[in-house]
């Protein structure tokens, strides 16, 4: 059996760095696992032919907490304190993540896209944090399943690297 592959573009993967130490900007999943993280030319190219590409305009990628709720209220509130924030490590110590592995080939498809980087947001802006789709087993939880709430990008578009 097959499984479409999902491929977003255009965001920041929390908790994984790229071999050359950039962080990445993309994630690729087809069924319930994650199939690559990278750059979006890097991740482009596990495509089969037959792939779905998602614009996620900028999102930050994370594992999905357990509680969407009360991750947003805990980023929000560490955004707003004007602190350093490590979006990752807060949810882990809170026990919001389901797992704390990094989002890597192998692992389990279960995202959420936030609607900003909450580590690089000035505190004025915490307010306008939030999740603006999740993943589960692989499928987008609201909108199309395949690509949520994101327009979906021609696979012939130049990379953005």
């Amino acid at each position: 059996m097959t499984h479409e592959y999902v491929i977003a573009l255009g965001g920041t993967v929390k908790g994984v760095g790229c071999d050359d130490g950039q962080t990445p900007t993309a994630i690729g999943w087809a069924a319930d696992r994650v199939l690559a993280v990278g750059s979006d030319g890097v991740v482009r190219t596990i495509s089969r032919g037959d792939s779905i590409f998602i614009d996620i305009g900028g999102c930050a990628v994370t594992p999905a907490p357990g509680d969407p709720v009360a991750a947003e209220e805990l980023l929000r509130t560490a955004v707003a304190t004007g602190r350093p924030v490590d979006a990752l490590e807060m949810l882990a110590s809170a026990g919001l993540l389901d797992s704390a592995d990094p989002l890597e080939s192998g692992v389990p498809a279960d995202l959420a896209f936030w609607s900003a980087d909450p580590d690089a947001m000035p505190p004025d802006s915490a307010p306008s944090l939030r999740i603006v789709a999740l993943v589960r087993a692989g499928a987008f939880t609201e909108g199309d399943e395949h690509c949520g709430p994101f327009p979906l990008t021609p696979a012939a578009l130049p990379t953005r690297e």
